[in-house]
């Protein structure tokens, strides 16, 4: 692009003319010269994020949105999923704020949630304490 000196006359009259969506002064000068318009490079492809359902920042956790744990209580199965930074009960839709309210939000007073509540993880059930357990372990790792 090369600059042009105008005087406010010219500029206000070449806005005065701007046609439809014209949203520059190139636009506008192509539009009343008979150029065609410019091609805009077309926007990089970029990989799209994975939306996460929740994030425990205490823990350094994050789970993927639809991420799934389950417990029985007295006898009893709940069922929760991990959804716009909420825990979601399957069971009544209610949302909570940590997994801990989720745990109170069935009963459970005087519980570590951690040590209640179980994911699948490659296949196998596992207590979303462990999860806790091996982020600290891969933290340690990095340092």
């Amino acid at each position: 692009m090369r600059s042009i000196q105008v005087s406010t006359d010219v500029f206000a009259a070449l806005w005065a003319a701007r046609q439809g969506n014209e949203q520059t002064e190139d636009e506008i000068l192509r539009s009343l010269l008979d150029l065609k318009p410019t091609e805009k490079p077309a926007e990089p492809a970029t990989e799209p994020r994975p939306k996460i359902g929740f994030a425990d920042q205490r823990n350094g956790l994050e789970f993927p949105e639809g991420f799934e744990v389950f417990r029985n209580y007295l006898g009893t199965k709940y069922r929760a999923r991990a959804t716009n930074g909420a825990w979601q009960r399957v069971d009544s839709g209610k949302r909570y704020p940590s997994l801990n309210t989720l745990n109170q939000s069935i009963g459970a007073k005087f519980q570590n949630a951690w040590r209640s509540w179980y994911c699948i993880d490659g296949g196998k059930k596992k207590l979303l304490h462990d999860l806790r357990k091996e982020e600290n372990i891969n933290r340690r790792a990095l340092d």
